[in-house]
């Protein structure tokens, strides 16, 4: 089942629960910036230079067998689930999830809300990885808002996790530093600067 491998992999990166932000609840971790900050924000050529930072280091990383994709609700949550699901279909040209979980859970105010759990198979059914990516990049700019750090892409078997979270940067997370090591040694002008300390050490 699609949940057992990936919570296996969630247990084998140490971020069990799935906990935002990825970076900092992970032991071994990437952080990259993903929009340019020498090009005007919200300009054609600021979304397409984050898209190819997205898209190379996705590739870099890949390959990934199962697609995650987290929806919040509370109880005054207009949209229905169906429709949401609908509209990433359309986007990724996927068919609906092959499951579909609840959690109940209490936010840090004491108010319930669900969280769902949508899962894939990749390998099965490839998803249309320009588009997925374009759309978590553009949800702060009048996008589709529920892809806003909700879209996991894993790698169940070597425990790899990909999170672009929106236009601003990505996380990779993995089990053993060996198997993200390329990317920190290839990208290393991408990495955030704001968390280059955690990761010299992470990685030293």
């Amino acid at each position: 089942m699609l949940l057992e491998r990936v919570t296996t992999t969630l247990q084998k990166i140490g971020n069990e629960r799935l906990q935002l932000p990825i970076f900092y609840e992970s032991p071994i971790a990437l952080r990259f910036e993903i929009g340019d900050p020498a090009l005007p924000t919200a300009g054609s050529v600021y979304f397409r230079a984050a898209y190819l930072r997205a898209a190379y280091i996705y590739h870099q990383a890949a390959p990934f067998d199962t697609l995650l994709w987290v929806l919040y609700r509370c109880a005054d949550t207009e949209t229905e689930v169906q429709t949401l699901c609908q509209q990433f279909c359309e986007i990724t040209h996927l068919p609906m999830p092959a499951e579909v979980y609840a959690q109940e859970t209490i936010a840090m105010d004491n108010e319930p809300f669900t969280r769902i759990f949508l899962l894939w198979d990749i390998e099965t059914t490839v998803p249309h990885m320009d588009k997925l990516l374009q759309a978590i990049i553009h949800t702060d700019f009048h996008g589709f808002r529920e892809l806003s750090s909700a879209v996991f892409f894993l790698n169940t078997t070597d425990h790899i996790l990909y999170h672009l979270y929106d236009d601003r940067g990505l996380d990779v997370v993995a089990e053993t530093k060996e198997s993200i090591l390329p990317l920190y040694q290839q990208f290393q002008n991408w990495l955030l600067d704001y968390d280059k300390k955690r990761m010299q050490t992470i990685f030293s």
